[in-house]
């Protein structure tokens, strides 16, 4: 049953995209979900109009947000129907997830339309929002227009159909934070079969056929980086704190991606959705631009 939350309600928050789902599924399995159910918001004259479906239980509002505050009342159907019949259906559709975090409540929005992504919402009453720590693989958004309700609404994430791979140190993160500021969401690997099957104990003929099948089936595009600067990788990865088996083999395993591709492009396997950029002697502006101009034309 949906409980409404009226008057006037805080509207602080802080907003997170998560890039990897493995991090996302780890940090939900340890809070206890509160509610669920389906938003559906359309705007009109200033107003935020929103349904709430608790399968089949639905409740309706109209919001008002005043600076740091909302006001929230509840409507009739009727309100909303016509709300939504002016913009002609259009309107942002997501499941919300409601999960209490010690002192912060914790909100999952998982879009439908008007396009798939993840979002996280951060808000409390208890504690400074200031004070609350991200999980790992979770990038900040916050204050970002482009992830604004108003602006989701209105089509301001560009692509979120984009995975970037590649070895430890070769910039993933960084880049992937760039460009999240201008609504371009790329997710930090695909574990389940590419960076699960990038290892040297594998045949490449064993690795090239699991990553056919899993192209033909799936609507994203996989951007293998590299970078043939072992030097530079060296030096990026001996700057971290803590370094992994996979991080003393980084210059190998770099190798290994850049000679998958090829051996995939030689065997047409690549299904228009593999990729390869080389990064090598790029600073990181230069780098995040490079891939930017490559996911627009590859979305033209």
């Amino acid at each position: 049953m949906v409980v409404l939350r009226l008057g006037k309600v805080n509207n602080l928050e802080r907003k997170f995209i998560p890039t990897k789902k493995e991090y996302l599924n780890r940090y939900l399995k340890r809070m206890k979900k509160i509610e669920e159910y389906v938003l559906t918001q359309t705007y009109k004259d200033g107003y935020k109009y929103r349904e709430y479906n608790d399968h089949g239980d639905l409740k309706y509002t109209k919001n008002n947000k005043m600076s740091t505050i909302t006001k929230i009342a509840e409507i009739s159907k009727e309100e909303f129907d016509k709300a939504l019949k002016s913009n002609k259906g259009k309107a942002i559709i997501k499941t919300r997830s409601y999960y209490i975090d010690g002192n912060y409540e914790i909100d999952v929005d998982t879009f439908i339309k008007p396009i798939d992504m993840v979002m996280i919402e951060v808000s409390s009453d208890k504690a400074p929002l200031e004070d609350y720590v991200p999980p790992k693989g979770f990038i900040e958004v916050s204050g970002t227009k482009e992830y604004e309700n108003y602006g989701i609404y209105n089509g301001s994430i560009k692509w979120n159909n984009i995975i970037l791979e590649g070895t430890d140190g070769v910039g993933k993160t960084e880049t992937i934070k760039r460009l999240l500021k201008e609504g371009i969401i790329c997710q930090d690997r695909e574990m389940d079969v590419i960076s699960k099957n990038m290892l040297f104990e594998i045949p490449m003929e064993e690795r090239a056929k699991k990553y056919n099948e899993y192209l033909k089936n799936s609507d994203k595009h996989i951007i293998f980086l590299i970078n043939k600067d072992k030097d530079e990788l060296e030096r990026r990865i001996n700057s971290r704190n803590r370094l992994s088996e996979f991080d003393l083999e980084a210059f190998k395993y770099n190798k290994l991606y850049e000679d998958t591709y090829l051996y995939m492009k030689d065997k047409d396997l690549l299904n228009n959705k593999l990729h390869l950029i080389d990064c090598t002697g790029l600073d990181i502006d230069e780098q995040v631009k490079v891939i930017k101009d490559y996911i627009i034309k590859i979305n033209a």
